[in-house]
């Protein structure tokens, strides 16, 4: 079987999450090696836990009061999230339940 690279796989590994089968009906209904089907699962699940660890809460200032009607949350890597200042409690409620 022909060397195939880390893009074919996170398609197989997409259409396999998409399935409806196991691990080993997907590798035999598309004739993949299960060996290297478990390897890349593998190297998925690490770059997911990698991923999830990788997230850090910081703490936060308030510059001014909202006088917009939008709260606007700036992350350092660029991300930008804006609100009505309606959601606020609902916002103030969800950060409560993070760990």
């Amino acid at each position: 079987m022909a060397r195939r690279g880390a893009e074919f796989w996170r398609g197989q590994l997409e259409a396999w999450h998409r399935s409806d089968l196991t691990q080993r009906d997907y590798c035999a209904t598309h004739g993949l090696s299960e060996k290297s089907f478990y390897r890349w699962r593998a190297k998925e699940k690490e770059s997911i836990a990698a991923a999830k660890s990788s997230l850090t809460l910081v703490p936060i200032s308030v510059a001014s009061l909202a006088t917009s009607g939008v709260v606007r949350l700036h992350s350092p890597g660029g991300w930008r999230i804006e609100l009505p200042t309606t959601n606020v409690p609902w916002l103030a409620g969800l950060l409560r339940q993070l760990p």
